[in-house]
């Protein structure tokens, strides 16, 4: 079972509306330094045959995917870039037949309440299946696992993911508002984790304290010492380590840990 990087930012992706800062014009400038949001694809290999699940829906999931056939979507939240892909599944996208979806009591109830994601269940796009804390889904040599995570004003729940292949446990965990105790020993369980960077520092942005997560620098404090290889995803435009010639990326790199990048696979 692999594990691929389909992208690796926020939810507003790069480059970020109405934002001149270097990352985001050289974005715009050229289709190259374009970031997607932060989403991956569990995957046995490359062949129609394979089993393929998407970890959330995001606004590019129509460069993201390559071909027709998807197993399932697992959805982490509610909240831009890791719901809002689901459209791209109804009459005016690819028009999916019973496409299954997972997701949490709270998520399911929101979807079933709001056009236009509602409309999806009406029209047979996707079929909605619970997937709460504790439950697991096999996924033809693999396991995965949900395990609740802290998000802050949602209608939703949160969700992370614990991915358990023949060899190696991959923990996603994507977006967040805090460590708890609970998420912080899913990280010490795997071996491999992918986590939220949103932010190198709580000064990085004027409304921190607005859109809160654990900084990166906070995370590489708690977990510095520990045996699982841990990479940042969901990094925000502003964030100084989403630039591989930073300062900021070295000292992560030198510290142990790193920065997934899109195209990147996991062997779990």
């Amino acid at each position: 079972m692999k594990v691929e990087i389909l992208g690796n930012v926020q939810d507003a992706g790069v480059p970020h509306l109405e934002c001149s800062c270097d990352v985001c014009e050289a974005a715009r400038e050229d289709p190259r330094n374009q970031k997607h949001v932060a989403s991956v694809m569990l995957k046995e290999n490359s062949d129609k045959d394979s089993v393929r699940y998407l970890i959330d829906a995001t606004p590019d999931v129509r460069y993201q995917i390559r071909g027709d056939y998807l197993d399932g979507v697992f959805i982490s939240h509610g909240q831009l870039g890791h719901i809002t892909g689901l459209l791209d599944f109804g009459e005016e996208g690819c028009d999916k037949n019973s496409l299954p979806v997972y997701v949490t009591d709270k998520t399911r109830d929101f979807i079933e309440r709001n056009d236009p994601y509602r409309l999806l269940i009406d029209k047979n796009n996707i079929e909605l299946n619970d997937f709460n804390d504790g439950e697991s889904l096999d996924l033809q040599g693999a396991e995965i696992e949900a395990r609740e995570a802290e998000h802050s004003r949602l209608n939703t729940d949160t969700t992370s993911f614990m991915i358990k292949g023949p060899e190696k446990k991959l923990f996603y965990m994507s977006d967040i508002h805090a460590w708890t105790d609970d998420t912080l020993k899913s990280v010490k369980e795997a071996d491999i984790a992918i986590v939220d960077g949103t932010f190198w520092n709580e000064e990085e942005i004027d409304r921190y304290e607005e859109v809160p997560h654990p900084v990166m620098k906070e995370t590489m404090h708690k977990t510095e010492d520990w045996d699982t290889e841990i990479y940042f995803t969901h990094l925000n435009h502003t964030n100084p380590a989403l630039r591989s010639d930073s300062d900021e990326r070295q000292e992560v790199e030198e510290r142990g840990f790193g920065v997934v990048e899109q195209g990147q696979e996991f062997e779990i």
